[in-house]
């Protein structure tokens, strides 16, 4: 017959350094190995820029790698179901734009995740910021001054967005909503030709983020107000749309965001987002997200939870309007 060994706590002090570690590490408090962020998006754009940028200095400030990959594809939902699938212990985390979550659902039939059920928030970490810009050769310099071209000229100015279903072509909408006016969807795929067309004046108008900042300062298009519900650092001059009188359209302006799979303990939430709303205010990355022509902010996990419930509730029916579909 087998005897079992029994170790009293002398010889369990006495194990090999090695064995000893290992006991160590699985104690260990969080984090105790590499973080990852997936992003929803690909290199080079303005989640993706400042999730680095967050990566590079919340690993200094936790002692622990923080590995950012990009997992873009199907308006974010490729990275938003690979995290609400990840164990919920903190070490995967996703970095989007507030449309994976809030215009996804009115966008696709079925999602292989819940916007709201899936994640946990940890923190907002920017808000975009549209700014209205028009041709030069309409001859307005004021917003109501294009409103009123637009209601003596119903459905004649167009516009072009990235897309249909994109934040841009939603953002639009609501302002024609708010403003009174009627004006012909011209969807393009992708924001760069929308622009090049805006450019050649083939089309009207549209709301563009900071891509356009470039052509506004030289006068090749004319920036009239900015969605809000803030100004645009970048453009102090303009004033938001609601200063103008037209209210409501701030709910498409944007945000981006970190969250953790659901079930992420509330004490490893409140370390990453003690951690993470310091990295954000500092000067280096409150000056990066300025130069993104976004606007530096910072959340606690129930007030963005709150934005997100917010924004699924007030954009539902307008994507339905539209028409908008991705499936």
């Amino acid at each position: 017959m087998k005897r079992r060994l029994l170790l009293s706590l002398p010889l369990l002090a006495a194990l090999p350094p090695a064995l000893a570690g290992t006991r160590a590490r699985a104690q260990a408090p969080f984090p105790n190995k590499p973080i990852h962020i997936f992003v929803t998006v690909s290199a080079g754009g303005s989640i993706d820029t400042i999730a680095r940028a967050i990566a590079e200095d919340l690993a200094q400030r936790i002692g622990q790698p923080v590995v950012v990959e990009n997992r873009p594809g199907a308006n974010g939902n490729i990275a938003a179901t690979a995290v609400a699938r990840a164990a919920a212990d903190g070490y995967t985390l996703l970095a989007t734009g507030g449309s994976t979550l809030n215009l996804n659902p009115h966008l696709y039939k079925q999602l292989p995740f819940d916007p709201i059920k899936s994640f946990v928030p940890i923190t907002m970490t920017a808000r975009t910021n549209f700014i209205l810009v028009v041709h030069p050769k309409l001859n307005v310099n004021t917003v109501e001054e294009f409103v009123a071209l637009a209601k003596a000229r119903p459905g004649k100015l167009n516009y072009g967005s990235a897309g249909s279903g994109s934040l841009i072509h939603i953002a639009t909408e609501l302002f024609n909503t708010a403003a009174g006016v009627e004006t012909s969807h011209v969807p393009y795929k992708g924001l760069a030709p929308a622009v090049n067309d805006l450019l050649a004046g083939q089309i009207d108008f549209m709301f563009d983020s900071a891509t356009t900042m470039s052509h506004i300062q030289a006068g090749k298009l004319k920036a009239l107000a900015v969605v809000g519900p803030n100004p645009l650092p970048a453009l102090p001059d303009l004033k938001v749309l609601a200063a103008h009188g037209i209210k409501g359209v701030e709910v498409a302006s944007g945000w981006h965001g970190l969250l953790a799979p659901a079930g992420t303990p509330p004490d490893i939430v409140a370390r990453l987002n003690t951690e993470a709303r310091a990295v954000l205010a500092t000067d280096k990355l409150q000056k990066l997200i300025a130069a993104l022509g976004a606007e530096p902010a910072s959340s606690t996990p129930n007030e963005l939870a709150k934005t997100l419930a917010m924004d699924i509730e007030r954009l539902g029916p307008i994507v339905k309007r539209t028409g908008a579909s991705l499936d």
